[in-house]
């Protein structure tokens, strides 16, 4: 089974980014026999107005997810212009996060983390 769709809103607050903006972004969905890989690539704003770029993947066994019961995991990459000297180390970065589901509201909300060499 597979579908894509345009990801209609996103709430994404932090000290480094501050309060971060969608311009577009768009998820694709895989289920397989075992798990479900979600894919996801998003153009996104910082709180001081600097555009990035941000795309995910998260597998997980979908029919427990959905119970809420199991978490998905996701890892991820930043790409930000690098002459900007506040996050051009983002580029150098692996973000990894754990993501529950929720039904009230219907929302996907992930832990982040960022691994640094």
């Amino acid at each position: 089974m597979r579908l894509a769709a345009r990801l209609g809103r996103l709430e994404w607050r932090n000290e480094l980014l501050g309060d971060v903006s969608m311009h577009v972004g768009m998820g694709s969905y895989l289920q397989g026999a075992h798990a479900a890989h979600v894919t996801v690539r998003m153009s996104l704003q910082a709180g001081d107005g600097t555009p990035f770029y941000f795309q995910y993947i998260s597998v997980g066994e979908m029919e427990a997810h959905l119970r809420g019961e199991a978490p998905v995991m996701l890892s991820g990459q930043i790409e930000i212009d690098p002459r900007h000297e506040d996050f051009s180390w983002l580029n150098r970065v692996q973000l990894v996060g754990r993501g529950m589901l929720s039904e009230m509201p219907l929302c996907q909300s992930y832990e982040m983390a960022i691994l640094e060499g």
